[in-house]
């Protein structure tokens, strides 16, 4: 007995260990993402096809595996709450958003517009920017400390900064800018207003999105800067699947066969033993956290599994680099993602994988023989130490129900192997797919279809994959475009297909190519778009407001004039507005007003009108 002990003490207690080391970049936010280029992060290579190291389990008694979570190295009294009221939270720091980590706290404003921004601390405005997507209006405060905080989805800015916004718009002409204020030059007191909240950019709904970001530009858990806010809800776990650890499954299909243990089981109950063929098996988890009501459904920070007590994973985020945001698509489970339209973490880290937010023994795995059986238990934890877990066995048997992978789709009509090393590529009738080196996570069969044209489609449907399987880099594609297409010229462009939804995707006509890029797969189509967009006034005058649609390419610039001198409007393309005032330098008389719409195609709207003022 003792020295099968020992023998287990040794193979678990090998922990992964930690690396990744990143640059100073700026990007995502939760709907809103500012595009950067990723950090590829240097890590060993390791065999692919490598087999789990074989680990006998019982139910022999074993001493409890202790989470201790990291000390917090932050001064509690710097920073202090960016509004003059509690603070009600939407959304969490590192809270899984689509294909990045949410960068920091969404704090609620009650549905409403109009809330003073308070500075966080003493400092000078370095970097402002005004934009119809990503954080919309956003302003990043530098810190005596070397911090920078971030205030995002703003309404309008005030005071010395609004007026030096407004002052570059004019001289540049632009409504959307990009401003780098010299050090000092715009300074902000620490508990005075320099900004109102909004519901700018790729906001869902209004709210503050705040940051504080240490000086290499990484992003850190507000929270943990003393900001207080009241949690009084525990996290829970709602599933749990289990992932036959299958690497020919996942090297051809990109998945694991797998099995989902919902909330309220009776192997949660411990009533029935989950028996399964002998092999190797990992773990995922789904869950939500709460904070002072279940309106909004927010992430964790903290998760730790446990084999028979001993440690098989362990996960905790407390800061991470934007850089490497885009590893979210190895953390979670993009397929169950889109199979249950519920977000998975995976409790293992792939080799593929090099974020270095883990502890795990045996690649979090466990090996199964006939008649082997461990106990599980899963446990989580959010930033207020409120907790949830759950308890199952697992059984060896060889006459259980084989795990299989869910593919129901039709037929391809071609597959290739992509290597992750090397990328492809691939001549597939008039379409040309170009793989790069490093733009998958592993290698897989990539799979080709043509369908049928959709309404309004002048080709065929193109089904590149599958819209599931993610990307890590941009792949290029190209279209031969028909003799007969080509007097559409550059009307031409790239849709996109998510069920039935339809988003546009540009593309550039080079000779007889549409080309575009993509860093998602699923289904394309050309088709054409030489519709102008659609102006409507509202008011006109001192003060004019202008409904704006466009048929599918979105409105790519607004230009307002008054007798041929620009003035600024600004554009809400959510309310598919245009606004503004007249300034108070123009004298009064007769001038004719102008807007000018133009969307991704160059496809061009005008309205005039003869204005007395």
């Amino acid at each position: 007995m003792k020295r099968r002990s020992l023998y287990y003490i040794l193979i678990v207690g090998g922990l992964v260990s930690l690396f990744a080391t990143c640059k100073n970049i700026i990007v995502d936010d939760d709907e809103e993402v500012e595009e950067q280029d990723s950090i590829e992060l240097e890590f060993s290579k390791v065999d692919e096809d490598a087999k789990a190291i074989p680990m006998k389990l019982s139910l022999s008694p074993l001493e409890n595996y202790t989470f201790v979570r990291n000390r917090n190295p932050y001064n509690q009294n710097y920073f202090r709450n960016p509004f003059d009221s509690a603070i009600y939270v939407s959304g969490t720091f590192c809270e899984l958003r689509g294909n990045h980590f949410h960068g920091g706290l969404d704090i609620r404003t009650g549905g409403k517009e109009g809330w003073p921004v308070l500075a966080s601390a003493d400092g000078y405005v370095e970097r402002v920017k005004v934009n119809t997507k990503g954080y919309g209006r956003v302003v990043y405060v530098r810190h005596p400390n070397g911090y920078t905080s971030v205030y995002g989805h703003l309404q309008k800015f005030t005071g010395a900064l609004a007026n030096y916004v407004k002052e570059a718009q004019y001289a540049q002409r632009k409504f959307e800018i990009e401003l780098f204020p010299k050090a000092g030059q715009i300074k902000v007191k620490k508990g005075v207003q320099f900004a109102v909240s909004g519901n700018t950019g790729g906001s869902g709904g209004p709210h503050l999105h705040f940051e504080i970001r240490n000086s290499r530009g990484t992003s850190t858990n507000p929270l943990m800067h003393g900001l207080i806010v009241n949690d009084n809800i525990n996290p829970v776990i709602k599933n749990v699947a289990v992932y036959l650890k299958d690497k020919q499954v996942l090297y051809s299909e990109g998945n694991y066969p797998y099995k989902v243990i919902n909330q309220g089981s009776e192997y949660f109950k411990k009533t029935k033993a989950l028996n399964v063929k002998p092999g190797t098996y990992s773990f995922g988890l789904h869950t939500d956290d709460y904070f002072t009501d279940k309106n909004n459904r927010l992430g964790i920070n903290y998760c730790w599994l446990t084999a028979n007590g001993k440690l098989l994973y362990q996960y905790q985020i407390e800061k991470f680099d934007f850089g490497v945001g885009r590893y979210i698509n190895t953390h979670t489970d993009p397929y169950l993602d889109f199979k249950t339209n519920k977000t998975y973490i995976r409790l293992f880290k792939e080799r593929f994988n090099p974020l270095p937010y883990y502890k795990q023994a045996q690649n979090g795995e466990i090996w199964l023989r006939q008649g082997d059986s461990v106990q599980l238990k899963l446990f989580i934890e959010d930033y207020a130490g409120l907790k949830d877990s759950v308890t199952w066995i697992m059984v060896g048997d060889t006459l259980a129900q084989k795990l299989v992978f869910e593919d129901k789709t039709t037929p391809f009509d071609q597959k290739h192997r992509i290597s992750k090393a090397s990328g492809k590529s691939i001549k597939y009738k008039q379409w040309k797919i170009n793989i790069p080196s490093k733009a998958v996570y592993h290698n897989f069969d990539f799979k080709l279809k043509e369908k049928l044209p959709k309404p309004n489609m002048l080709s065929n449907t193109l089904q590149m994959h599958y819209g599931y399987t993610p990307l890590h880099t941009y792949v290029n594609v190209s279209y031969q475009v028909p003799s007969k297409w080509l007097k559409y010229g550059n009307k031409l462009c790239v849709v996109s297909y998510d069920g039935k939804k339809r988003y546009y995707e540009g593309g550039k006509l080079q000779g007889d190519k549409l080309v575009f890029r993509t860093r998602s797969l699923g289904e394309y189509a050309i088709t054409k778009d030489d519709n102008p967009p659609v102006i409507k006034p509202i008011s006109t005058g001192k003060y004019f407001k202008f409904r704006v649609t466009e048929n599918l390419s979105a409105i790519k610039k607004v230009i307002c004039s008054l007798d041929g001198k620009w003035i600024l409007a600004e554009y809400e393309p959510k309310k598919n507005l245009v606004w503004g005032e007249i300034p108070k330098w123009i004298k009064p008389g007769s001038y004719e007003f102008k807007l000018i719409v133009i969307d991704g195609r160059n496809n061009r709207a005008e309205f005039k009108k003869k204005m007395n003022l």
